[in-house]
């Protein structure tokens, strides 16, 4: 549902703010007029005509090109190539869809590339790079940020987008890919957009998830092999190169590889307030064992609570994205590594969820090794305490469309005035093909209406990631993490250099999902498959973490702090100009704090949306 609301609408008292711009993007156009170019433009690459090919802000290095004749091709982002090979691979392609980049080239970047009148638009496979379209001045243009296409064509917002966005911590697939403009769309990870001479596009799959059949033993290698050149490619150029430094395992893994390189490397560690007395020392063992590797702490005392600063958000982002009630923790360490002039961030993103796995195998694997199957949901039942018959019965067939369903139909019962089902218990819906988000108790019955409607839609015609529930689940969980980190990137994006994640690059992503699932994960031990890679890689005396910091507890000081302030937020909220929020229901919900029922994403998830909305009208004015 398309939803047309002026900037000052929604920004009331807010929309004196300065209107700001993305540091990086680009839009890109065919070699055609008519042609309307965005505003805030600082860069362009030209079509052998002299019509603009590729145009927007980005630092110098982020970009490699070449060209020749009719041809042209470009990356952006971090790739391991030069224009040389570049225009080596453009001369050996007979077409644009005979460009194997990935197989040629590591990193993470997007890929332009134009052959004969025929273009190719492409992100990343697991979505760390994503490509939008929409269609301006009569011709289908690309960019790689949502909002800077829905500014220039001058789209509504996509209400059921925005209702989509209050889930936590987000909605299923294919829901949770559905752009806030209803001008614009997404380009799925794993396609490419493909335009013939005339303009006409379309969507071209050019990514597959590989088969899981190597054991842990034959797969370790190989992972260790692929995030080894993953970060090795982000520090080559060598500089200062700020890494984080949490105490886990993800994060160690990265700062131990980039230490071999020629960058000089910061490490920065947040102390969480009640974090294990150790997790200092363990981060001390874990620098000690990196000679030349600077170490930057931010104590507990000086780490910002959650929701602090919230209501100063005002980074452009082209989607809701609840992480943005950590920006000032997040700017905490980014502004501790400054002084040092990091050209690039590295962190952890995506070891948990390319390494780990879901215990959502069990169904398959019961079909073919069932006394394996059983020894493994037995270790669940000792660990988590999952009872036999919940779990047992999870382990049925069942379609991802009966999942969707189920959900649609709890959504519909609530639209109706009953009370919404926020999340099973974790023995049942771990095992099934994805977690049912948690629905707030302060949405009003339109946006119960609108998700219901979304999901029952999604049911009908929506297809999962992989035909099967852990192949899916990987998928998801991969591209949710890619999501999250490709905002937060556009969060620290004022502030800080960019960030980077070595664990989401395609090739890092292949090798651990090559392994078969049961020796991913096991419920005995986790991130089996990544200490098994690491072991010739981390120090043994750094004794990684196994577990986080409570994240609940995190929130709550957090909700404590900043009460008066969400409360305040709840008086003017754009989302309930939309229809979408009860701001009652949710100032109740701020004082009471969060409980069983009212779990601290859901406000998260609700204020991160707030706060979108309030600085979309700001840069409209």
């Amino acid at each position: 549902m398309t939803t047309p609301i002026t900037a000052r609408r929604l920004g009331r008292g807010d929309a004196r703010r300065a209107p700001s711009r993305p540091s990086c993007w680009f839009v890109a156009f065919a070699d055609r007029e008519p042609v309307t170019l965005p505003a805030g433009i600082r860069r362009v690459l030209r079509h052998a005509s002299g019509r603009p090919w590729i145009v927007g802000d980005w630092p110098d290095e982020a970009v490699v090109s070449a060209a020749t004749g009719r041809a042209r091709i470009a990356l952006v982002g971090c790739a391991a190539t030069n224009p040389t090979q570049l225009l080596r691979l453009l001369l050996a392609a007979r077409d644009v869809h005979a460009l194997d980049i990935a197989r040629a080239v590591a990193g993470d970047y997007h890929v332009i590339a134009e052959i004969n009148g025929q273009r190719r638009l492409q992100g990343s496979p697991t979505g760390t790079r994503r490509i939008f379209t929409a269609v301006s001045g009569g011709q289908n243009v690309a960019a790689d940020r949502a909002d800077v296409l829905a500014e220039l064509t001058g789209g509504g917002l996509n209400r059921t987008a925005l209702a989509l966005a209050l889930l936590a911590p987000c909605p299923p697939h294919p829901l949770d890919d559905l752009v806030a403009w209803e001008s614009v769309e997404a380009v799925p990870p794993d396609h490419y957009l493909f335009a013939d001479r005339d303009g006409r596009v379309e969507l071209m799959r050019w990514w597959r998830q590989p088969a899981a059949a190597r054991s842990q033993a034959e797969g370790a290698p190989i992972l260790r092999a692929a995030l080894t050149e993953a970060v090795a490619v982000r520090v080559a150029a060598g500089r200062t190169v700020s890494a984080d430094l949490s105490g886990g395992l993800d994060s160690i893994s990265v700062c131990c590889l980039a230490a071999r390189g020629p960058a000089d490397i910061v490490a920065v560690t947040g102390i969480a307030r009640g974090a294990d007395g150790d997790d200092p020392r363990r981060v001390a063992r874990a620098v000690a064992s990196l000679p030349g590797v600077a170490r930057e702490i931010v104590p507990a005392r000086e780490l910002p609570l959650v929701f602090d600063g919230l209501a100063c958000a005002g980074e452009p982002l082209d989607h809701p994205f609840a992480g943005v009630v950590d920006r000032a923790r997040l700017r905490a360490g980014l502004e501790r590594v400054a002084l040092y002039g990091p050209r690039l961030h590295l962190t952890g993103s995506g070891g948990e969820e390319i390494a780990g796995g879901t215990p959502n195998y069990l169904p398959r694997l019961a079909r073919r090794h069932p006394w394996t199957a059983m020894r493994h949901l037995s270790g669940y039942h000792a660990r988590q305490g999952w009872p036999w018959v919940a779990s047992l019965r999870m382990m049925r067939r069942r379609d991802y469309s009966d999942c969707l369903g189920d959900m649609a139909r709890t959504l519909h019962q609530a639209a109706r005035g009953g009370n919404p089902t926020r999340h099973g218990p974790p023995d049942v819906t771990a095992l099934d093909w994805t977690l049912p988000p948690i629905v707030p108790v302060w949405l009003t019955r339109v946006a119960l209406g609108l998700i219901a409607e979304a999901l029952g839609d999604a049911a009908r015609r929506a297809s999962p990631l992989a035909p099967t529930r852990d192949g899916h689940a990987d998928l998801f969980a991969i591209r949710t993490a890619a999501s999250a980190f490709r905002l937060l990137d556009q969060v620290a994006a004022p502030v800080g250099p960019p960030l980077s994640a070595p664990f989401l690059d395609d090739r890092v992503v292949r090798a651990a999902l090559a392994v078969r699932p049961q020796e991913r994960t096991f419920p005995w031990q986790d991130k089996s498959l990544l200490k098994e890679a690491m072991r010739q890689v981390v120090p043994a005396n750094c004794g990684c973490r196994e577990t986080s910091a409570d994240a609940d507890a995190e929130q709550d000081r957090g909700l404590a702090a900043n009460r008066g302030v969400l409360m305040g937020l709840c008086d003017d909220s754009p989302l309930a100009e939309l229809g979408l929020i009860e701001p009652d229901a949710l100032r109740e919900a701020c004082r009471r704090g969060t409980d069983a029922d009212r779990r601290p994403e859901t406000l998260q998830a609700t204020f991160a949306a707030d706060a979108w909305l309030r600085t979309l009208a700001g840069r409209l004015d």
